[in-house]
């Protein structure tokens, strides 16, 4: 596992950025992933031990929807 994929910044599918306003201080609810649904399988595609580290981004979301 690299210090990328790590990172509560990045998305733990694509390793890419996931753009979380919540970790850049944006208010309570407005962050991008606030207003969105997350189907519950796609969290059954995030390895296991990075569960709960951090968010998806909108293009793996988007891509499983």
């Amino acid at each position: 596992m690299t210090p990328e994929t790590n990172s509560a910044n990045s998305c733990p599918l694509c390793s890419k950025d996931n753009n979380c306003g919540n970790l850049v201080g944006v208010p309570q609810g407005a962050c991008w992933c606030s207003k969105e649904k997350f189907p519950p399988q796609i969290f059954g595609q995030i390895p296991r031990d990075q569960l709960n580290r951090s968010c998806i981004c909108k293009s793996c979301l988007e891509k499983f929807k």
